[in-house]
C-alpha cells in the first residue's frame, strides 16, 4: 500500500476554495431572503413557503459543503484511506443542488407560463428539468454505492447527462423569458419607467441563467478531463446559491407593499391594467397568485387578461393615464364590464 499522500490541491484545496466562494454568495442570498420576507409580507403563503423551502434546502447543502471540507482537512487529515474516498458530503451536495435547481427552474417556468401561456414550450422545458433531476439523483446514488475515486468513471454517464440537461434547461428558460420580455418592451415603447423595470428583469435573468449554465459546462469539461479530482465539485459548490439568488432577485425586483400603498390610485381590491388597441391586456400585479377577474370580457376582443409576477406594479393608474398615448386606456380588473374607449383603436 502506498504511503504517498494524493494531490491535496485537487482533493481538498478545490473544495476549500469552493466554500469561500459559496460563503460570499450565501451572504448575498441571505440578505435577499431577509429583504423578501420583510418587504413582501402580503405574498401568498404558498409562494413564501416555496421560497422558504428552497432556501432551507440550499442552507443544508451549504452546511454539507463545509462538513465535507472539514472532514477532509481536519478530522481525517493525513488519513490516506479516507482521502481516496468521497465522503457523505459529496452525494448530499449533488442531490440537494439538483433539488434546488428543480425548484427554481420550475418557478421560472411557471412565471413564463403565466406570462406567455405557451404550453408546448413549457412542456419541453419541464421534460428537461425532470431529466436533469433524474440525472442528478442517479449521480448521487452512484457516488453513495461507489465512493472511491477510482470508481468515478461509473458516474461519468449519469453525471454528464445531469450537467448537460441542467445547463440546457437554464439556457432555454433564460432565452424564453428574455424573448417574452423583449416583446413586452416593444409594447411599452416610450414609457421609460416600464422599460427600466423590464431592463432590470432582463439583466437578472441573463446574468443568473448564463452564470449557472457556464459553471455547469466548465465543471463538466474539467470532470471529463480528470475524473480523479474534486475540482469540478469545488466549482459547482456555488450553484445552489446562484439558483436561489435568481429566484429571490426576480421576486425582489417588484415594488414593495409600502411602495404600492403610497402609489396606489385605485380603491381596495382593484388592480390597474393597461389595455392596448390590439386587444392584449396586461395586468400589473405583484401577487404570485392573482385573483381571477369577475368577468371574462375584460379585454376588448374577449381575450383573457395576462397577469404575471414578472411585471411588477410600475406606477399608479392615475399617473399612467396622464402620460399615456391616446390608444392606451386604464381599466380596473374587478369592474363588471369594461367601458368602451372613446379613443380611436389602431
Amino acid at each position: 500500500m502506498s504511503t504517498t499522500l494524493p494531490r491535496l490541491d485537487a482533493i481538498t484545496g478545490a473544495p476549500l476554495i469552493g466554500t469561500w466562494t459559496s460563503s460570499l454568495l450565501y451572504m448575498a442570498e441571505l440578505l435577499q431572503a431577509v429583504y423578501y420576507f420583510r418587504t413582501f409580507k402580503t405574498d401568498n403563503w404558498r409562494l413564501k413557503s416555496y421560497v422558504a423551502a428552497a432556501f432551507a434546502i440550499d442552507t443544508i447543502s451549504a452546511i454539507g459543503d463545509y462538513a465535507c471540507v472539514y472532514l477532509y482537512t481536519i478530522t481525517h487529515a493525513g488519513d490516506l484511506v479516507y482521502l481516496t474516498k468521497q465522503n457523505w458530503g459529496v452525494p448530499l451536495y449533488i442531490i440537494s443542488t439538483t433539488t434546488v435547481a428543480l425548484m427554481v427552474q420550475s418557478f421560472l417556468v411557471f412565471l413564463y407560463w403565466r406570462f406567455a401561456k405557451n404550453t408546448i414550450i413549457v412542456c419541453c422545458l419541464s421534460i428537461l428539468i425532470l431529466a436533469a433531476l433524474g440525472g442528478g439523483i442517479a449521480s448521487g446514488v452512484t457516488v453513495v454505492l461507489f465512493p472511491t475515486f477510482k470508481d468515478r468513471r461509473k458516474v461519468r454517464i449519469s453525471g454528464t447527462f445531469w450537467n448537460v440537461a441542467q445547463a440546457s434547461a437554464d439556457l432555454l428558460i433564460a432565452g424564453a423569458l428574455v424573448r417574452e420580455l423583449m416583446r413586452a418592451k416593444s409594447v411599452f415603447k416610450g414609457q421609460r419607467r416600464a422599460n427600466n423595470m423590464l431592463n432590470r428583469l432582463l439583466l437578472h435573468i441573463i446574468q443568473t441563467g448564463t452564470a449557472t449554465a457556464v459553471i455547469t459546462v466548465v465543471a463538466l469539461i474539467v470532470f471529463l478531463i480528470d475524473d480523479q479530482s474534486n475540482v469540478p465539485i469545488g466549482m459547482m459548490y456555488s450553484l445552489g446559491r446562484l439558483y436561489v439568488l435568481s429566484m429571490l432577485m426576480n421576486l425582489n425586483t417588484r415594488i414593495s407593499d409600502s411602495g404600492r400603498a403610497q402609489n396606489a390610485g385605485t380603491t381596495s381590491g382593484q388592480r390597474g391594467t393597461v389595455r392596448f388597441a390590439h386587444g392584449i391586456t396586461y395586468n400589473f400585479t405583484t401577487e404570485f397568485y392573482p385573483s381571477e377577474p369577475h368577468s371574462s370580457n375584460n379585454s376588448s376582443n374577449g381575450e383573457p387578461i395576462k397577469s404575471s409576477a414578472l411585471l411588477p406594479t410600475l406606477q399608479s393608474p392615475a399617473s399612467i393615464s396622464e402620460t399615456q398615448p391616446p390608444e392606451i386606456e386604464m381599466m380596473p380588473t374587478d369592474t363588471k364590464q369594461v367601458q368602451r374607449s372613446d379613443a380611436t383603436c389602431i
